[in-house]
């Protein structure tokens, strides 16, 4: 096999056995909200904090995080008209899962795994600008066509929420420190080295954890038609940067796989709190995911992305 066939292979077994934990009852569903936590205060913003540390930054870099933002936008508008004739208890949660990708509880492994550090770098100034997305976009949108509003001012609420997320911080801490060439003491960069490495296997296993393909037959359709647009029109920005853009091989490769990522697991977060239809949400999430992972297993064969 080749590597990155290793890379999926061994992903999807460990995916497989957080899926057989949950369906044998040795852990159940909604720990897997307290396993999301736990990794968003630990492993995960370790990782990030590491790489934004290591990472060489030069001004190609920064188109990532507007690409995201550029996309997300035109996404979320879209998908702000295609739902527009829906059910107020549909449309909310619908036009958010049009826009907005889960990088960190699903894509960073498989990145870290194919790419290593190099890929990583993009992934995480990718993720930047789905932090504005998935943070302020969807959680504006949300918000606004909720019928349940936030007791305090809508605004102070979005910001708080966004600064208050420790892999945001540890981006931003991370990046400041790169640029100021700060150096981190070697005990301090060890303990954070050691904890980023548990990101990889726990989130692996938090995702065969949350795979679950029920929902009533009458959503399967509002479902199909997000899933639908996110994918179409992924696909077909991604494939038009791929080959017009003048960015380098692996550069290209993470504009291209990171448009076609699954839909965040924040969209369950806030259906919740916004009262919309947590099922859809669910679905929308785990349903990308199965997709996202098949597709970039398929675009990493066909484009040999493992090599120049």
């Amino acid at each position: 096999m080749s590597s990155s066939n290793v890379v999926f292979g061994s992903a999807l077994v460990v995916i497989t056995i957080g899926y057989l934990l949950k369906s044998a009852g040795f852990i159940q569903a909604h720990d897997a909200k307290s396993v999301s936590k736990f990794l968003m205060h630990t492993t995960f913003p370790a990782l990030v904090f590491t790489t934004m540390t290591h990472i060489d930054l030069s001004a190609d870099l920064m188109w990532l995080p507007l690409i995201a933002m550029s996309f997300g936008m035109v996404s979320s508008y879209i998908g702000f008209l295609m739902f527009k004739n829906e059910p107020s208890e549909y449309r909310g949660i619908l036009t958010m899962g049009s826009a907005g990708w889960n990088l960190g509880l699903f894509a960073y492994p498989l990145i870290e795994g194919i790419w290593g550090w190099a890929g990583l770098t993009y992934a995480i100034m990718f993720d930047l600008g789905n932090s504005v997305i998935n943070f302020m976009v969807n959680y504006g949108m949300g918000t606004y066509l909720s019928a349940e509003k936030p007791k305090e001012n809508v605004y102070k609420h979005i910001l708080k929420r966004i600064f208050s997320l420790p892999p945001l911080l540890a981006m931003l801490l991370g990046l400041a420190m790169n640029m100021g060439h700060i150096q981190i003491p070697v005990l301090a960069s060890e303990i954070i080295d050691t904890i980023a490495k548990g990101n990889k296997p726990m989130v692996l296993l938090l995702m065969g954890i949350y795979f679950s393909v029920r929902l009533p037959k009458r959503s399967y359709l509002k479902v199909f038609q997000v899933l639908s647009f996110r994918y179409t029109f992924g696909l077909s920005i991604g494939l038009l940067l791929y080959y017009t853009t003048p960015f380098g091989f692996e550069y290209r490769n993470m504009m291209l796989i990171c448009l076609v990522l699954p839909a965040g697991m924040t969209l369950i977060t806030y259906a919740d709190e916004l009262h919309f239809d947590t099922g859809i949400a669910a679905a929308l999430v785990n349903f990308s995911m199965l997709i996202s992972f098949a597709l970039m297993w398929l675009l990493v064969g066909i484009f040999q992305m493992t090599t120049h």
